[in-house]
């Protein structure tokens, strides 16, 4: 994935570099100081949900294995100008599930997230139908 930023183009890349980036910042320790890296796990969720912030720190962290790297306050600034950030949200998403270090693990969250929207429609169905049958028995007495 290429960025243009201020005339300047940026590779963007969501390899193993990316993810140990990511791990670096974003992980659980344990009681014998062993790290678990949760990069991936805890901010694909804020992507998929659209959080701006998220989405710069993808495109930041992306660009680790270039020599030459935008700072993150242009690439906020880049964000802030794009024309169709939906757009780049969805570009993003669809090189996070291309590349071979974070396909496995975006798939899984992306599914998951369905179920639990899925989930949370059903219930809200429930809730509405219990209502109206609450609501249909008081007005019978």
């Amino acid at each position: 994935m290429l960025l243009k930023i201020k005339g300047e183009e940026y590779r963007v890349s969501f390899g193993v570099g990316f993810v140990r980036e990511l791990d670096k910042k974003y992980y659980v320790q344990n009681n014998t100081s062993v790290k678990y890296g949760l990069g991936i796990e805890t901010q694909v969720p804020l992507l998929l949900t659209g959080d701006p912030v998220t989405l710069s720190e993808f495109l930041y962290v992306g660009t680790c294995a270039e020599e030459k790297r935008p700072i993150p306050a242009d690439v906020d600034a880049f964000i802030d100008e794009v024309e169709d950030v939906e757009a780049l949200f969805d570009e993003v998403i669809e090189e996070l599930k291309k590349s071979n270090a974070t396909r496995v693990k975006v798939g899984k969250l992306q599914n998951s997230l369905k179920e639990q929207e899925e989930a949370e429609k059903l219930r809200k169905k429930a809730v509405e139908a219990s209502k109206k049958e609450i609501r249909g028995r008081s007005m019978k007495r």
